[in-house]
């Protein structure tokens, strides 16, 4: 039952004396830098790309490692190479969905970034007490049940506080960080081992996630911003309308202007214009967009925390024209649902085959390495280099995404790929491994960076309450193709070598191509043929 809102001025007192409070109050904590440092969009950015930077860390120290250890002190064959590998993407597979719909449904980021990031830590130290393959299986498990969380929560928190225009170049930028962890990691771990003894990468992963549990804990949870529409009649001056939902703010609406705000807290008993803007202003960090459109209601062209963006509302749809309320939070939505999309899905293809290949390459390059040149784990940390190298123009790749179109660089990306993977099946050196490898990484790296934002703009888009979702599903995509990939590698790598594992990958990338990027490749070749049409005429 929606109640009008009342005319008289007797609450105007007590309200304005609750608001001056609730200001006073608010200003004096935003005066705080530790306050503004705990709740900036930055501090946010850094918390996620260390976050991202520690589980690729942990994950690139046991490349060079893990290979060697199940071979050399287990006796391990390749298979098992492939299946250790692949365990952490069972880990991760797992417990994705668990952290997406946790988050999503009590609306927390941190609790459960702290928890995986405390996961990570512990299954670190498993791997330095392992003494047996089994207790290496279940360690490498438990590496990637933690990395579901930082994962999935850290880029929720990316979309929660960043608007889709820049969110390109923000998680270009954070993949950055999580390339220069994968760098590191494959060298460190390399040398740790290999000069320091069995146990230190892995102590050394134990602390560095300590350090970024810290980091989480020092960011405040993204407050959820309250919506709040209010209509002015431009004849009358007056305010009226009514109170829809007092938890997802204050909706009021009269026949002509529109102004929207976004407040953390509900306002009250509006009667004037003046008093109403007075008393939304003092909203805790609003956010106002006014726009004069007769007959026609607006909404604010941004997100509120967890995913709950403001959309438009076309004027067919307005309260001004059918008297009904518009639906202001984000629409909750089921991963299913969400799957179901086709740009979702074309999206999740191509993350699943430039994954699979990628981590495919991981278990068999450092045995191949051996098998050829005689590399030991701190040569092959530093080869990796190589193909990880590329994956710091990430940045660049995401703002050149933003402007040309996500799925026309991803598809230069595929292109890229699959050269450099019939490449890798040629070297027979050192130096010979270097280009393909840094095409290899340039690659994956053009295919999977443009790919979040793409996802985030459809949920933008359709006005979903569902960025853990989401990525949830991009995750659980990546996990399985890491699963698949090193798996697949190693049963090919021990029945036919390297060179064929590398000719099956770039067969699959050639397939899969074309069945991803359709309507990317027939909007391509129908532009050209525009083209050519004329310059024919123009010639003629």
């Amino acid at each position: 039952m929606i109640a009008p809102l009342p005319q008289s001025d007797e609450r105007q007192p007590l309200l304005s004396s609750t608001t001056a409070a609730a200001t006073t109050t608010e200003e004096g904590l935003e005066r705080s830098a530790w306050y503004r440092a705990r709740r900036s969009p930055f501090a946010v950015a850094c918390v996620v790309a260390m976050a991202l930077f520690t589980d690729m860390v942990v994950y690139g120290v046991v490349v060079p490692i893990l290979p060697d250890i199940v071979k050399n002190r287990l006796g391990g064959t390749p298979r098992e190479v492939g299946l250790l590998f692949a365990c952490y993407a069972i880990g991760l597979l797992a417990s994705t969905p668990v952290f997406a719909i946790l988050s999503d449904k009590y609306q927390n980021r941190r609790i459960p970034m702290m928890v995986g990031m405390l996961g990570l830590a512990v299954a670190t130290v498993g791997f330095s007490l392992a003494s047996n393959y089994w207790v290496l299986i279940l360690a490498r498990i438990g590496q990637g049940s933690a990395g579901g969380a930082s994962w999935t929560i850290g880029l929720g928190l990316l979309a929660d506080v960043y608007p889709p225009d820049n969110l390109g170049v923000v998680m270009g930028a954070t993949m950055t960080a999580n390339a220069v962890g994968f760098m590191v990691g494959p060298m460190v771990g390399g040398y740790l081992y290999e000069y320091h003894g069995y146990s230190a990468p892995f102590i050394f992963c134990a602390g560095l996630a300590i350090l970024d549990f810290l980091c989480i804990v020092f960011i405040a949870e993204p407050e959820k911003k309250k919506v709040a529409t209010v209509k002015v009649d431009q004849d009358e001056g007056t305010a009226s309308g009514a109170i829809e939902q007092e938890v997802d703010g204050l909706t009021v609406h009269e026949p002509s202007t529109t102004t929207v705000v976004a407040v953390e807290r509900t306002a009250a008993a509006i009667t004037d214009p003046q008093h109403a803007q007075e008393i939304l202003d003092d909203g805790l960090h609003h956010q106002v967009h006014v726009e004069k459109k007769n007959g026609t209601q607006h909404q604010a062209d941004g997100f509120s925390s967890y995913g709950a963006m403001s959309s438009s509302t076309s004027s067919s749809h307005s309260p001004a024209n059918d008297g009904s309320s518009s639906e202001i939070a984000g629409n909750d939505v089921s991963m299913f649902e969400i799957a179901s999309n086709w740009t979702i899905t074309c999206c999740l293809l191509a993350t699943f085959v430039a994954a699979s290949v990628f981590s495919g390459l991981e278990p068999v390059l450092p045995l191949y390495l051996e098998e050829l040149l005689g590399a030991g784990p701190t040569q092959t940390g530093l080869i990796f280099l190589a193909a990880i190298f590329p994956t710091l123009f990430s940045s660049a790749i995401g703002y050149y995404a933003d402007k040309v179109g996500h799925f026309y660089v991803s598809l230069l990306g595929m292109a890229i790929f699959a050269v450099a993977t019939f490449s890798l099946s040629m070297p027979k050196t050192f130096l010979t491994f270097i280009l393909p490898l840094a095409l290899f990484g340039l690659g994956s790296s053009t295919i999977l960076t443009p790919l979040l934002p793409a996802m985030a703009d459809v949920v933008n888009k359709k006005g979903w309450n569902g960025y853990a979702k989401t990525y949830a599903l991009y995750n659980m995509t990546y996990s399985l193709s890491m699963a698949v990939g090193p798996i697949l590698a190693g049963f090919i790598f021990e029945d036919f070598g390297f060179w064929w594992t590398m000719v099956v990958f770039g067969i699959m990338i050639v397939v899969a191509t074309p069945i991803i990027f359709m309507a990317q490749i027939a909007h391509v070749f129908a532009k050209w043929r525009g083209v050519s049409r004329t310059n024919d005429v123009t010639n003629a």
